[in-house]
């Protein structure tokens, strides 16, 4: 979708910063300011603030900041346009008229899947495949369920699809494009072909993919959309639009869309799936944003034991409580639920293993503790267990539990911790070496100054947002030259021309052009800085005459790689000598 600027605009003014991020963080009035503990970093004092009057927010602890439009898109995992439609929504304010370009929508692939959900749909509900129908229904979907989930059916046709968008006057490269249809030299086909198939939703309940079960014995199994401009499958969990609806203590994770759609129609509609046992770091942080409580419960076979053990350190290092349920009555959720029903896996979820305990009863299966050998092994990979979690308090409680199930003394044991722990920190600290040397080296390699910069530009230019007196005095020294092009040099631009024409300085401009989130943190922190030496005039006094040297010199150093003109370098290093002798007295001003 595209919106002008002037929609983008209505938008943002009639929602409001505050009574959205309250929905995440709990936000307390001081002065000007709202602050709350920041919904982007665990920490236990408030440096989130939150500014009404400039609809803006900003973390003084994680440097997260923007305004609300950003703030969806980080919390909500929402694209800009996803975002402003939100907003629109929450005021009832009517699309069509934020429309500045009217869309082709036959090169809008989210139009296409649409379209594509729709049609597999309504060829599910023909009189011919009614035996699809029943072979659905005898999987415990009835007609409600499958229109709650809008699931459809792909005939065996190779091309009915594609041939329905070429009725439609679609292009061949835009089908292409989209996945839903392949292409071998001259022929197209659909990619989907005698399939179950099941949307995929973003959180704002558009289709972005499909999956497709075969019917019958065929391979593979499922089938995924491909990779597109709107589907990244590491980035997606099937069935969070649906359970981000409500607030839950806990979220479930399973494998597959049908273990989803048996959960919620059993009313555990806390329930996603990772699209397959790859579980990916991505989908961790998106759990966060909704959850800080996790069971996996992935099937009970060696597979599903392999992906929960793999998926543990990622939800882990997110700081997410994991739980998991693995069933011996049962291969899969569904077929507990058939078997067993709702209240007694609502009883196994509330007797979940923590994923520590799984890990250690996992491993003592592979060796005989009867032997002393392995049983030295068994408790040298338990110590790993333990000594991998960041909570000394976490570790002291399974150390008290561990060494009275295994008769271990207990000195022995955290000793072998500590070994492990200090191993694993020198190791940590050699590769952050080797990463800083790099990182130096990439620096001072590319002659762009990209460490110190951004630092001194957003000191300068809040300072001259919040003391527009200042100008005045550093005019003859920074001019927008000095900048290379980017928001740096537009929000001088913006800064300083209003403060010439004697205006308040208007950063809706900002809001509407840069629509990524690094600029937003930008204007945010540009916007909402604050110093110390704000309170004090002296040292306000020194930090303007620091900030304007150390951007001349480094213009200056720049300079000097570049001109060959001997009266140039002469003119540069006498301008040079002026910088060195340069004091700006701001306390008389």
């Amino acid at each position: 979708m595209f919106f002008s600027d002037d929609f983008i605009q209505k938008v943002r003014e009639q929602n409001n910063i505050v009574e959205i991020i309250s929905e995440h963080t709990n936000l307390t009035r001081k002065g000007q300011s709202y602050w709350g503990i920041c919904p982007f970093h665990n920490e236990k004092t408030p440096s989130f603030s939150v500014r009404e009057d400039k609809q803006m927010y900003y973390c003084f602890g994680c440097g997260a900041g923007g305004n609300l439009i950003t703030f969806l898109m980080e919390k909500e995992n929402l694209s800009f346009p996803e975002s402003i439609v939100n907003l629109a929504e929450r005021k009832n304010i009517s699309l069509e008229y934020g429309e500045n370009i009217k869309p082709n929508k036959k090169n809008d692939i989210f139009e296409i899947y649409k379209m594509a959900a729709r049609f597999y749909y309504f060829t599910l509900k023909q009189s011919k495949n009614e035996k699809i129908m029943k072979y659905l229904e005898d999987r415990g979907l009835n007609r409600e369920i499958i229109k709650n989930f809008g699931i459809g059916y792909a005939p065996p046709d190779y091309n009915i699809l594609y041939r329905y968008f070429k009725e439609q006057g679609y292009e061949d490269e835009i089908l292409v494009k989209s996945g839903l249809c392949q292409q071998k030299t001259t022929r197209i086909y659909d990619r989907f072909s005698n399939r179950i198939m099941f949307p995929i939703f973003n959180p704002l309940k558009k289709v972005i993919a499909f999956g497709g079960r075969v019917i019958g014995e065929g391979q593979p199994k499922y089938l995924n959309s491909p990779e597109t401009s709107i589907f990244d499958k590491s980035k997606v969990l099937y069935g969070l639009n649906w359970a981000r609806a409500n607030k839950h203590d806990y979220y479930i994770l399973v494998e597959g869309y049908m273990d989803v759609i048996a959960m919620h129609k059993s009313g555990f509609t806390q329930t996603v799936a990772s699209l397959g046992t790859a579980f990916t770091a991505s989908q961790a942080k998106l759990l966060k944003r909704y959850t800080s409580k996790v069971i996996i419960f992935y099937d009970n076979d060696v597979a599903g034991c392999n992906a929960t053990l793999r998926a543990i350190p990622i939800l882990r290092k997110e700081e997410i409580e994991v739980k998991v349920l693995q069933l011996e009555q049962a291969k899969d959720p569904d077929e507990f639920i058939r078997k067993h029903g709702t209240e007694k896996l609502q009883q196994q979820l509330d007797e979940a293993k923590t994923d520590v305990w799984f890990q250690i009863e996992k491993l003592q299966q592979k060796y005989d503790l009867n032997i002393p050998e392995q049983k030295i092994k068994f408790l040298k990979f338990v110590a790993q267990i333990i000594g991998n979690i960041s909570s000394t308090i976490e570790q002291a409680v399974y150390i008290n539990e561990i060494i009275k199930i295994y008769n271990i003394d207990k000195n022995s044991l955290e000793a072998e911790i500590r070994r492990i722990f200090k191993n694993s920190l020198e190791a940590q600290a050699q590769q952050n070496f080797r990463d800083s040397i790099e990182l130096t080296n990439k620096v001072y390699s590319n002659n762009k100054y990209k460490v110190s910069k951004p630092n001194i530009f957003i000191e300068l230019l809040a300072t001259l947002y919040h003391y527009r007196f200042i100008y005045a005095f550093i005019s003859p020294y920074i001019n927008k030259d000095l900048f290379e092009e980017g928001i740096y040099k537009e929000l001088f631009i913006c800064i300083t021309n209003n403060i010439e024409n004697g205006e308040e300085i208007n950063i809706d401009y900002f809001v509407n052009c840069y629509k990524d989130i690094e600029s937003q943190k930008i204007v945010s922190k540009v916007l909402m800085y604050e110093d110390e030496r704000y309170k004090d005039i002296n040292k306000l006094n020194k930090m303007i005459n620091d900030v304007v040297k150390k951007i001349n010199y480094e213009d200056i150093a720049k300079k000097q790689k570049t001109i060959n003109n001997p009266l140039e370098q002469i003119n540069l290093l006498e301008y040079k000598k002026v910088i060195d002798r340069l004091y700006i007295d701001i306390t008389n001003g």
